[in-house]
C-alpha cells in the first residue's frame, strides 16, 4: 500500500528512477562503502518518455560519460553505470550475441542487410536509426580521446567498426569489449562472452603467422581483455554478487565428431588461473575425444579454487539438443545462458531461467488436500502427485505466457531472422523462441518418498496423517526421526536402480505435463534439474519428509548428502534421463578438499575423463575446505579474496548472504569424507 502511495506521489518515472538507484546502491555499495543511497539517486538519470525506442538508445548514448583512456590501456572500455533506459515490461537478458557476427560485419553491412530485407518501414527505421546512433557514440569516443601514438591505434580500431571488418587480433578485442559494453549501458543483463577461442583464433594465428604477435603478446592482450571485462564486476551483478552471467565457452566438438580447441583456449584457462579473479567465468565444452592436455589445465584452474571451469559434457547434450529440434549445425555450436542452460547464441530468444519448478510445492499441495490416510502404496501417491503436478505445470506456464517483453532494437539488430522476418526479438523474430524452467528439489522429494514408503508403507511405524502431522509441526521433539531420515542408505545420489526409476518417474512427468503446452511464439518449453534459488525457495517451504525442516535450504542441483564416493554421483546422474526437453541444466555439484586434488592429481584426471565416457551432463565443484570457510566466515577480513562457486557462477565469500555462507560450510563439512 505505502508502495502504491509513493507511486502515485512521484509519478512512475520518478518510482523507477529510485527504483533503479537503491538496486544499483545495493550493488555499488559492496565495493564503495561511502556511497549513499542519495548520491546514487541523484546520480541516476534514466531516459524515457521519447518518440520512440531507438530515439532513447541515441539519448542514452549521448548522454553517457565517457571515462578516460590510461596510458597503460590496449582497449577502449567505459561503462556509465549511471544511465539507462526506461522500462516497464520484462526486459529480455540472459543471452550471447554472435561475436563472430560482429566481427567480420561492420556498422555499415548490417545496414545494408536491413535495406535488402526492407518490407516494414517503422521496424526498419527503427534499426537504422540504432545504427546511427552507434555511429555517433563511436564519433563521441573518438573525439573525447586524447591522441598519441598508442591511442590512435585504439582510435583506428573503433572506427574501423562503422564500415570495416575487424583485421587483427586486437582489434577483434576491442570490437568484442564496445558491443560488450552497449549491451550492458542499454539495460541487458547476464551478457554472455560466447566460444572466445574458436571466435578469436583466425585473428590470432594471422598475426603469429605475419609476425605481428607473438604467443605472450597474445596473452597479455588476452589479461587484459579479462581485466576489462570484469570491470563493473558489482554493477553487473544480478541477483547475487558475482552473477553476472559472462561465460566464456572453451572447446568442443564440431559436426565431425572432432574435438577443437588450440592455443587460446589453453591461454584462457591459464590466465584465469594466474588471474584469480570470480568473473568472467569460463565453461568447457568436454568430450571423450578432447586432448587430455586441456583437461589437465583445466583441474589445475580448478584446485586454486575459483570454481571454474565448469564442464558441459558434448557427447550428451548435443544429441539431446537435436532431439529436441534445434538443427544439427546449431546445436554442436551451442553456448549456455548464465549459468549452464544450453541454447543457441544469436538465433535464439530462448530465456531460459524465468522461474524455478520446485518438485516440492505440488507435492506439499497435494498432502493438503487429499485424503492421505487411503494412499496406501508407492504408486498411488505418485498417480495423486502427478495430478497436482501438471495443474502446478499448467499455472507456472500460463503466467509466463501471459509476461510482455519489452522491444529490443539493440539484441534484434544481432539475432538471426529478426532482420529478415522484420520482426523484433520481443515479438518472436529469432530462429528459435523457446522457454526454460530451472528446477529445483527434486533430491528432497525423491528422499521424501523413500522415506514415506519405510516409515508408513513397509515399517508401518506411523499411519501416513501421523507422519504428516509431524512434518506440519516442524519435527518438533522428533531429533531421533530427524536422524532417521537424513540416514537413509538409498538416497537421490546413490547408484540405486529403485532411486533411478523413482527420479526418472518424476522427470518423465514433469515432461509429458509440459510438452502439452507452447509459448506465445509457438515455441516450447524445456527444463532442468539445476536452478539457482535453493536457498531462496528453501525458505518458502515447510518441512519435508527427507528431515529437511521449515525454511531450510532444498538440496543443490545433482548432488547428494550421502558420504558416498564422487564416482557413484557421477554414475547416478549418468542414468538420468535428459531426453526430450528435459536438458535445461544437469549439473553434477561437489566439494573436493585441496589437498585431496593435490595429492591424487593424474587420478582425478583420470576420473574426470572416465566421468565424460560414463555420461555426466554439466559438472562443477568447489574446491575448498570447510576449516578454510569457517575461518573465513569468523575473519572475513583475512580472506578477502576467497572465492566460492556459487550457482552458476563463482563469487567472493565475503559478499554472499550469511545463508549462503553457512550452506557451503554445511556441504563442506558432509563432503570431506568423500573418496574416488
Amino acid at each position: 500500500m505505502i508502495k502504491k502511495i509513493i507511486k502515485k506521489v512521484i509519478g512512475k518515472y520518478n518510482f523507477k528512477r529510485i527504483s533503479y538507484a537503491r538496486n544499483l546502491y545495493r550493488k555499488l555499495k559492496c565495493e564503495n562503502k561511502n556511497l549513499s543511497l542519495f548520491d546514487c539517486i541523484k546520480k541516476v538519470k534514466i531516459i524515457h518518455e521519447k518518440e520512440n525506442k531507438a530515439e532513447e538508445i541515441k539519448e542514452l548514448l549521448q548522454k553517457i560519460d565517457l571515462e578516460e583512456l590510461e596510458k597503460k590501456d590496449n582497449f577502449y572500455y567505459s561503462i556509465d553505470k549511471f544511465k539507462t533506459l526506461y522500462s516497464n515490461k520484462y526486459i529480455i537478458g540472459n543471452l550471447t550475441i554472435d561475436y563472430s557476427n560482429i566481427l567480420i560485419n561492420s556498422l555499415n553491412d548490417y545496414k545494408i542487410n536491413i535495406e535488402s530485407n526492407y518490407k516494414d518501414k517503422e521496424f526498419c527505421e527503427s534499426e537504422l536509426s540504432v545504427i546511427s546512433g552507434l555511429e555517433d557514440y563511436i564519433d563521441r569516443i573518438v573525439n573525447f580521446i586524447t591522441t598519441d601514438e598508442k591511442s590512435n591505434e585504439i582510435i583506428v580500431n573503433l572506427q574501423n567498426i562503422k564500415d570495416k571488418s575487424a583485421e587483427g587480433f586486437k582489434e577483434a578485442l576491442q570490437r568484442i569489449l564496445f558491443y560488450n559494453q552497449i549491451l550492458w549501458q542499454t539495460g541487458h543483463y547476464l551478457n554472455g562472452l560466447g566460444r572466445l577461442d574458436l571466435i578469436l583464433y583466425k585473428y590470432y594465428k594471422q598475426d603469429v603467422d605475419n609476425k605481428k604477435l607473438t604467443k605472450e603478446g597474445a596473452k597479455e592482450l588476452l589479461r587484459e581483455f579479462l581485466e576489462k571485462s570484469h570491470k563493473e564486476y558489482y554493477f553487473k551483478s544480478n541477483s547475487l554478487m558475482g552473477d553476472t552471467g559472462q561465460i566464456i565457452i572453451i572447446g568442443g566438438k564440431n559436426e565431425k565428431g572432432e574435438y577443437e580447441c588450440n592455443d587460446l583456449s589453453y591461454l584462457f584457462i591459464e590466465l584465469m588461473e594466474e588471474l584469480k579473479l570470480p568473473d568472467p567465468k569460463v565453461l568447457v565444452r568436454v568430450s571423450k575425444n578432447m586432448p587430455r592436455k586441456l583437461m589437465e589445465q583445466s583441474l589445475s584452474c580448478i584446485k586454486t579454487g575459483i570454481g571454474c571451469p565448469l564442464f558441459a559434457n558434448d557427447d550428451v547434450i548435443i544429441p539431446k539438443l537435436i532431439e529436441f529440434g534445434y538443427d544439427e549445425e546449431d546445436a554442436y555450436s551451442y553456448c549456455t545462458s548464465a549459468c549452464w542452460e544450453p541454447y543457441i547464441c544469436s538465433k535464439s530468444l530462448d530465456q531460459n531461467n524465468m522461474k524455478p519448478i520446485v518438485f516440492l510445492e505440488p507435492f506439499h499441495r497435494m498432502l493438503e488436500s487429499e485424503d492421505i490416510e487411503s494412499i496406501k502404496n508407492e504408486e498411488t501417491l505418485l498417480e495423486k502427485f502427478k495430478m497436482y503436478l501438471e495443474d502446478y505445470i499448467k499455472e507456472i506456464i500460463d503466467e509466463l505466457n501471459s509476461v510482455e517483453a519489452e522491444e529490443d532494437l539493440v539484441l534484434t539488430l544481432f539475432t538471426d531472422n529478426c532482420i529478415k522476418n522484420n520482426k523484433d526479438i520481443s515479438k518472436g523474430g529469432a530462429k528459435y523462441n523457446h522457454n526454460g524452467f530451472t528446477g529445483v528439489g527434486l533430491a528432497n522429494l525423491v528422499n521424501s518418498i523413500i522415506n514415506i514408503n519405510e516409515i508408513i508403507f513397509k515399517e508401518k511405524v506411523l499411519s501416513f496423517v501421523e507422519f504428516n502431522e509431524i512434518r506440519k509441526n516442524n519435527f518438533s521433539n522428533q531429533e531421533d526421526l530427524v536422524k532417521k531420515l537424513k540416514n537413509i542408505k538409498v538416497k537421490y545420489g546413490t547408484d540405486s536402480e529403485k532411486v533411478i526409476n523413482l527420479s526418472n518417474k518424476i522427470i518423465k512427468m514433469t515432461s509429458n505435463a509440459m510438452l502439452k503446452y507452447d509459448n506465445q511464439f509457438k515455441g516450447k518449453y524445456k527444463f532442468g534439474l539445476s536452478a539457482p534459488s535453493y536457498i531462496d525457495q528453501g525458505k518458502l517451504l515447510g518441512a519435508s519428509f527427507d528431515g529437511r525442516k521449515e525454511g531450510e535450504p532444498l538440496a543443490v542441483h545433482i548432488s547428494s548428502d550421502s558420504i558416498n564416493g564422487y564416482t557413484e554421483l557421477i554414475q547416478f546422474a549418468s542414468k538420468l534421463d535428459y531426453g526430450d526437453n528435459r536438458f535445461n541444466g544437469n549439473v553434477v555439484d561437489f566439494f573436493v578438499s585441496p589437498n585431496f586434488i593435490n595429492d591424487n592429481f593424474e587420478k582425478f584426471v583420470d576420473f574426470l575423463i572416465l566421468s565424460i565416457s560414463v555420461g555426466f551432463f554439466e559438472m562443477q565443484m568447489n574446491v575448498v575446505s570447510s576449516e578454510t570457510l569457517i575461518e573465513a566466515r569468523k575473519n572475513p577480513d583475512k580472506f578477502p579474496n576467497l572465492i566460492v562457486r556459487v550457482w552458476g557462477f563463482s563469487a567472493y565469500y565475503n559478499d554472499l548472504p550469511d545463508d549462503y555462507k553457512d550452506y557451503l560450510i554445511e556441504r563442506a563439512l558432509k563432503s570431506e569424507n568423500n573418496s574416488l
